[in-house]
């Protein structure tokens, strides 16, 4: 053997009671799990008083070009994450055509940053994934909604239908056949958002096909559409059978937490297989672009910023904008911005608000100059400024809800504390409050494993791939805030990745044993 991981406690990630145990390694695979002799092996560490458990499994991030910038994936690593699953939320850049490449990323620049010095051109799915591979984490991904629509019908305002449906169908069926995990949408983003359920619903007889995953991103409930924003992936799933993962679907205020599940009960009886998630946090991140409405997000960036700085155009956007913005903020709620082109920009860590009055605009104002002034790269970051009375409700809540099985965590995009946080501040809250660690463990390994089928990893059992993490249980906990993002947790030590140190005493490698992942693997 290679590796052997000697005296551990070992928490397996199926669910089952810790047991103390060695685990041995042999190239990238587990080939044994019991108690072996140090001389056996090549290279042993002493797991005593330590825990030892699979990598964990991030089902939800916007990673994919800042990992080909970066490949060292240090919030990832840092979380104990061994897999992330990009291609979320209707975002994303593959499949794509040449002359969509430059536009695409500038567009989506406010989540994702623009990197385009850093990355070599493709095209496919397949392409893609190709790159990926060679990071320190393994990468796999969705395919997303809007890729899908760029290449059939670019940035155009109407949803599919005749040829361009038949088009989009092709290119999914191809993506879903090069590896990917199931489709995205992000129904409030665009061009995914000019869809209507109609076209959702022919998408995801594809997937079903594949027997791949569906991960919705809700519309805003504007009237676009006759159906309310949930009722519409009701109707989806019923109609297609299409297997069901609800993006950051929790609870916002008062309501009772059943609210949440009473839409999808018939479909749950019936043996639909419906799946949901949330951050362990009160307040999201996003791009700035997405406060913007419909018409005048339609033809891509040059259109958009034309539109943008239209004197002619500019009391419509306004009242549209204004209109927006209760979808996006609650009454009294604010956002900070996090991410600007010019990354020395004074306005970084500023909310809207603030800065609308230091100028002397409005809010809607703010927001046009903001995305003008940085060619649409600006991102934002909520403000937990609840009252106390709802914070309490609502992390009750989210513990309601990590009890129940159906639910997983993700961690989520740079900029925002989650991004570095979100795995041990989960195990931290659930530990102080009793939950067992092998639940723990199985909703960060196995439960998201299984979800996105992938069917080597999750697990501490002969025949996985090595994908290793120990940790030092009880000191487990997340330093990131939302005026410091990228702080490294405690407690979180050594990381193995297919067989390979990526992290040791809590220092990175520079090992990139990474692999991109297809459905299955």
């Amino acid at each position: 053997m290679d590796v052997l991981i000697k005296n551990g406690f070992l928490v397996d990630g199926s669910g089952n009671k810790p047991f103390m145990a060695d685990v041995a390694i042999e190239r990238d695979i587990i080939c044994g799990v019991g108690h072996f002799e140090s001389s056996e092996a090549r290279s042993v560490i002493d797991a005593t008083g330590k825990m030892v458990t699979p990598g964990f499994i991030d089902g939800h991030t916007h990673a994919e070009l800042y990992t080909l910038k970066n490949r060292q994936c240090p919030n990832e690593i840092y979380q104990g994450i061994s897999t992330i699953v990009t291609g979320q939320c209707g975002l994303g850049f593959a499949p794509i055509k040449d002359d969509q490449f430059d536009d695409s990323i500038k567009v989506n620049s406010g989540i994702f940053g623009d990197y385009r010095h850093y990355l070599n051109h493709w095209n496919s799915f397949k392409e893609f994934l190709n790159q990926l591979d060679g990071s320190a984490v393994n990468v796999a991904a969705n395919v997303s909604h809007n890729s899908v629509r760029q290449m059939a019908l670019g940035f155009e305002n109407k949803p599919l239908r005749g040829a361009a449906l038949e088009t989009a169908k092709l290119v999914l069926n191809q993506a879903m056949e090069d590896g990917a995990l199931g489709m995205s949408v992000g129904l409030s983003y665009y061009p995914g958002g000019y869809s209507d359920t109609q076209e959702l619903i022919e998408l995801c007889k594809v997937v079903k096909k594949h027997d791949g995953l569906f991960c919705p991103h809700l519309r805003n409930d504007d009237g676009q559409i006759p159906l309310n924003p949930v009722e519409e992936i009701v109707q989806v799933v019923k109609q297609t059978g299409v297997r069901l993962n609800m993006l950051h679907y929790r609870t916002r205020g008062f309501e009772n937490i059943s609210t949440l599940f009473q839409p999808f009960e018939e479909l749950e009886e019936q043996g639909a297989d419906i799946h949901y998630e949330y951050y362990p946090y009160l307040v999201g991140a996003g791009l700035v672009l997405a406060l913007v409405p419909s018409w005048a997000q339609e033809g891509g960036f040059s259109k958009i910023m034309e539109c943008l700085q239209s004197p002619d155009l500019r009391p419509r956007l306004i009242k549209d904008m204004d209109e927006r913005h209760k979808y996006f903020f609650a009454e009294g709620q604010t956002a900070i911005i996090n991410l600007t082109k010019d990354i020395y920009s004074k306005e970084i860590g500023k909310s809207i608000s603030d800065i609308a009055t230091e100028h002397g605009e409005g809010f809607s104002e703010s927001v046009i100059r903001l995305l003008v002034d940085n060619e649409l790269q600006v991102g934002f970051t909520g403000v937990e400024n609840q009252s106390e009375e709802l914070k309490k409700k609502l992390y009750e809540d989210q513990y309601k809800l990590f009890i129940d099985k159906r639910y997983t965590i993700p961690a989520g995009l740079m900029c925002h504390p989650r991004a570095f946080g979100s795995f041990p501040r989960i195990i931290s809250q659930m530990r102080d409050r009793g939950v067992p660690v092998e639940y723990i463990i199985q909703k960060l390994t196995s439960i998201p494993a299984a979800i996105y089928k992938l069917k080597d990893r999750g697990l501490i059992e002969v025949g996985k791939k090595a994908d290793i993490c120990i940790l030092d249980y009880d000191r487990v906990k997340d330093t990131a805030t939302f005026s410091d993002t990228r702080k490294q947790p405690d407690g979180i030590e050594t990381l193995f990745v297919n067989g390979l140190p990526v992290m040791t005493g809590r220092s990175l490698t520079g090992i990139l044993s990474g692999k991109a992942l297809r459905k299955g693997e």
